[in-house]
């Protein structure tokens, strides 16, 4: 399953809110009419027939003002504060009409009053009402949020403590994630997203033995085999959680190759999810910027070049460009990676 790029993501959060634009708009031009309907039945001296029954059009005002009521209500229930100022100002502008035309001795403007006043008492309570249960809502979801990422956090202290030579490995690659998907234009909850799959793309490994981890010299072809099973076993852990969309993704995909040439699936191009593609060039990078058993980290330089080198074969060329760019204005200098001798 194939992640969507970040321009079709931002065109349906486009559509969206065009849509939410032209309801809005449309609610208040519906309103037009309504008020419209309310001034002239208020003001006419006409008669219309139900059934056998004549009945004065002003009798309509009271039906023309509740509708208008109605589309304050939703206003305030659905555009929140933007709906709720606007009704504010329409409702108290149509009170203070009513009331000078009350002093011009119209006295079917009083029942307006009345029922704008209600409209007015309604809108704050709805909405006074509203804005105690978000907060309620927001503090329930950051708690939430807060006890996830601890989880998170706690799993990822475990993977990393299984290896002695990549410890802070789990972090160090969510870190770069980060940096990868705010480069890469993703929004502020994608990027935080992106960071917690990260952090957990080598759960797999706490099923690999510690003496295949720690292994100071080369593999063999078994323990090898076992070492990459990391990748399934991540994904086997992770594939029934559904709190955090796409958890697995990253522990599944991230030794994916761009070419097809990775494991477990031998996915390539944009078949391998999104999240796992960025994750690949930012485990590749920390793999290579830090100390293993087998060698010491290589100088930023190096990394810099295969990390150009690899684009499009191992890694997706638009990630690689996004690191490059990132190594190109300094965003990795902190690391303080030493020439090797």
């Amino acid at each position: 399953m194939s992640i969507p790029t970040t321009t079709k993501r931002c065109k349906h959060i486009s559509k969206r809110k065009i849509l939410s634009i032209i309801m809005f708009f449309a609610a208040l031009l519906l309103y037009v009419f309504v008020e419209q309907g309310a001034y002239y039945s208020a003001t006419s001296r006409e008669m219309f027939m139900i059934g056998t029954h004549r009945l004065p059009i002003s009798a309509l005002a009271g039906v023309f003002s509740s509708i208008s009521n109605i589309i304050f209500i939703c206003l305030v229930v659905f555009y929140h504060k933007v709906g709720f100022y606007t009704s504010l100002v329409i409702i108290i502008a149509r009170i203070i009409r009513l009331t000078i035309g009350l002093l011009k001795f119209h006295g079917t403007s009083l029942p307006a009053i009345f029922i704008s006043l209600v409209a007015l008492i309604s809108v704050l309570i709805i909405y006074r009402r509203n804005e105690k249960i978000r907060r309620v809502q927001e503090t329930h979801q950051n708690y939430l949020e807060e006890f996830n990422k601890s989880i998170i956090g706690a799993f990822a202290n475990c993977i990393d403590g299984k290896d002695t030579y990549t410890n802070g490995h789990s972090f160090r690659v969510a870190v770069y994630t980060r940096l990868l998907a705010q480069k890469l234009g993703e929004n502020i909850e994608t990027v935080e997203k992106y960071y917690d799959i990260a952090l957990l793309h080598d759960i797999g490994k706490i099923g690999i033995p510690d003496a295949i981890l720690n292994k100071p010299g080369k593999l063999t072809d078994e323990e090898f085999a076992l070492m990459k099973s990391h990748a399934q076993r991540g994904y086997e852990i992770l594939k029934d959680v559904k709190m955090q969309e796409d958890i697995a993704a990253g522990a599944h995909y991230h030794h994916e190759r761009f070419d097809g040439k990775g494991y477990p699936a031998g996915l390539a191009g944009h078949n391998i999810p999104w999240v796992a593609r960025i994750i690949a060039v930012a485990d590749t990078f920390d793999a290579m910027s830090s100390t293993r058993s087998y060698r010491k980290k290589l100088p930023l330089s190096y990394i810099a070049d295969e990390i150009k080198r690899c684009s499009g074969t191992q890694f997706d060329p638009v990630v690689a460009k996004a690191w490059y760019e990132l190594y190109t204005e300094g965003a990795f200098n902190n690391l303080q990676t030493e020439e090797t001798q």
